[in-house]
């Protein structure tokens, strides 16, 4: 008797489980970051100085009490008492690393202007600082390339050290002290801080000025950062706000993010770590002086890193045995769409009943209501919105069709007109009106390709007329099973592959679905929850359903549901509950966004990307 082998010149693979796309993978077991306590430090003190990297790290002095002059080293596991400073001093900061680090100024128990550099032996006295003053903000890859600025009493100057002399740098905006500073000499970072009062503010230095950027979230003082760190990556934490904090940020090159807070919420803490993937938090007060050591990393699955190490990918077309379950499968392109929702970029107008055309990466959405009725117009290239030119009539509950070069927009309700029979189409720069839509209508469908191809489906008064554009005339076509309002973003699909999905026919809300076939309508399976002004991207075939509402100001959905041309199935639900929001109808049910949209209370402007895997995994059978 033949092998598989033999046939098909490999073995079969044996799995002790199904495989799962990488989407649901990062879905199941997301990349997130967490603090977690490791060994302790010898000594309890707060206003230490602070210097290094997560596994490399550098504390000494503080405020013991007395005033310390003890240093420890950190070597990723333990803490171990290291040579002395030559000055015993609080209120100070150090910049540099374990092997290669300076101290200047604080309390000592007066203001000095003391500076010592460490050669991770050893502390000895080098060119005193110019000036005296405590709380000075220190950063630097090096003690022969660091940077200090600010401090207390309050000044906005900053001096470059080249390992023997202090050159004035450029000047912070706000001047402060007792603030996190991350970085090198020509790319470091002075946060928050104390500028009588605290303060959120942020700002970069380029190796010759300071320029301010995104604040942080919560305004503080005595709070500690990640040391080695970049324009693009850093991390910031605890300190006073004005009471004790635990609460970590993370900077991404633009804007800070609320992240897990430390376990023990402090102030005058230790920092140390590199970028925003690794750091060290040590010592501070809580307010009693505390010995704790947390460290931040990651858990899951690194969205970076495709395939995942610790996952089996599902690959079309693979054959494989399952021990655990005793049966053969392979793995076939259909089935429900899994995936994930991520967070993107958020339109620069918060709008609800928009329009919305296009992919994941090349995506518009256009009219609406902010309120009032919106004409605007904006373009998405997989991470910002950019407005472009606005639509000709202001209006929402609009159809949409087509991509970023080719777009239709069709009837809707504009100002003064209930039921509008408008249409524009766009050629990549512009609007252009064009023949109305025979019947006015708003709250309608669209389904189609381009604009010189789609259709308009259904709407008020909960109409089943379907009408197609040709690119020069609207005809009627066959009219939907089920006529319908409320269907806005509720239609995907090519002219001859289009699916609609559930929509409102007072004072119920349906949840069926129908599908085109480029001729007439065929009615199918409904939706496990009844919803309407849904998102949809997708086709006939497969689909994803996102969003919504029950009813007019009535409970708002999160829900997502897969379709695989037979049946729903409930996937990953959207981060923020929405109605009416805006979908890439021209995604597809693995690559789609949804945008903006509305709580029923507030009108939101963030996008949120699907990103999903379309498969089915079937059991070989003998019969």
């Amino acid at each position: 008797m033949s092998e598989y082998k033999g046939i098909k010149g490999f073995q079969v693979q044996t799995r002790t489980e199904d495989p799962t796309p990488y989407a649901q993978a990062l879905a199941d077991n997301p990349y997130s970051g967490a603090w977690s306590s490791v060994a302790s430090m010898n000594t309890a003190s707060d206003n230490l100085a602070s210097m290094g990297t997560t596994t490399a790290a550098l504390a000494s002095g503080g405020n013991a009490p007395p005033i310390s002059d003890k240093s420890e080293e950190w070597n990723g596991s333990s803490w171990t008492e290291g040579n002395n400073l030559n000055t015993a001093r609080s209120h100070f900061h150090g910049a540099g690393v374990q092997t290669s680090a300076i101290v200047v100024g604080g309390e000592a128990p007066s203001v000095t202007n003391a500076a010592e550099e460490y050669n991770g032996t050893s502390y000895t006295t080098v060119t005193a600082y110019p000036g005296s003053k405590s709380d000075i903000g220190a950063l630097g890859a090096t003690n022969t390339a660091a940077l200090f600025m600010g401090g207390s009493p309050t000044t906005t100057e900053s001096f470059e050290y080249d390992g023997t002399n202090y050159t004035e740098g450029g000047n912070l905006n706000t001047g402060r002290s007792d603030m996190g500073a991350c970085g090198t000499q020509t790319a470091g970072m002075a946060i928050g801080g104390n500028a009588d009062p605290r303060t959120a503010f942020v700002e970069q230095y380029n190796g010759s000025a300071w320029t301010e950027v995104s604040d942080l979230n919560t305004a503080r003082n005595a709070l500690a950062a990640s040391h080695q760190s970049s324009y693009t990556s850093a991390l910031a934490f605890g300190g006073a706000a004005p009471s004790v904090t635990a609460a970590t940020e993370s900077w991404d090159g633009t804007s800070w993010t609320e992240v897990a807070d430390l376990a023990t919420a402090r102030y005058d803490l230790g920092g140390s770590g590199t970028g925003n993937t690794s750091a060290l938090a040590f010592a501070g007060g809580t307010p009693s002086r505390t010995t704790a050591t947390e460290e931040w990393s990651f858990s899951g699955i690194d969205p970076s890193t495709t395939p995942a190490a610790d996952y089996a990918d599902a690959i079309t077309g693979d054959f494989y045995y399952n021990s655990t379950t005793g049966q053969f499968k392979t793995v076939n392109d259909g089935g429900a769409p899994t995936g994930s929702w991520a967070s993107g970029g958020a339109l620069n107008t918060s709008r609800n009943t928009a329009a919305g055309v296009g992919t994941q990466n090349a995506a518009m959405v256009f009219g609406g209501n902010t309120p009032p009725f919106t004409a605007v117009n904006e373009q998405y290239d997989g991470s910002s919105w950019t407005e472009v030119a606005d639509l000709n009539t202001a209006r929402k509950f609009l159809a949409g069709v087509g991509t970023q070069t080719s777009a239709l927009a069709g009837a809707g309700q504009a100002p003064g007109v209930d039921q509008s029979n408008a249409a524009e189409t766009w050629n990549g720069s512009a609007w252009t009106s064009v023949s109305n839509v025979n019947t006015g209508r708003r709250q309608v469908g669209g389904m189609g390709s381009s604009g010189t191809s789609g259709y308009v489906v259904s709407g008020v008064p909960s109409s089943p007329l379907v009408e197609f554009w040709n690119g020069s005339s609207w005809t009627e076509g066959a009219d939907v099973n089920e006529g319908v309002n409320r269907l806005t973003g509720g239609t995907a699909g090519p002219p001859s592959a289009g699916i609609k999905i559930g929509g409102h026919t007072p004072p119920g809300t349906p949840g069926n679905s129908e599908l085109w076939n480029g001729t007439a309508w065929t009615s199918s399976a409904s939706t496990n929850t009844a919803r309407m002004t849904a998102g949809t991207s997708g086709d006939s075939t497969s689909a994803v359903y996102f969003g919504g509402a029950s009813g007019p100001e009535s409970t708002v959905y999160a829900q997502t549901e897969g379709w695989d041309g037979t049946s729903f199935t409930e996937v990953a639900d959207m981060a923020t509950a929405r109605n009416e929001p805006a979908p890439a109808m021209g995604g597809t049910n693995v690559l789609t966004l949804g945008a903006g949209g509305t709580t029923t209370t507030t009108d939101v402007a963030n996008t949120e990307e699907w990103t999903g895997v379309d498969f089915q995994i079937k059991s070989v059978t003998t019969s």
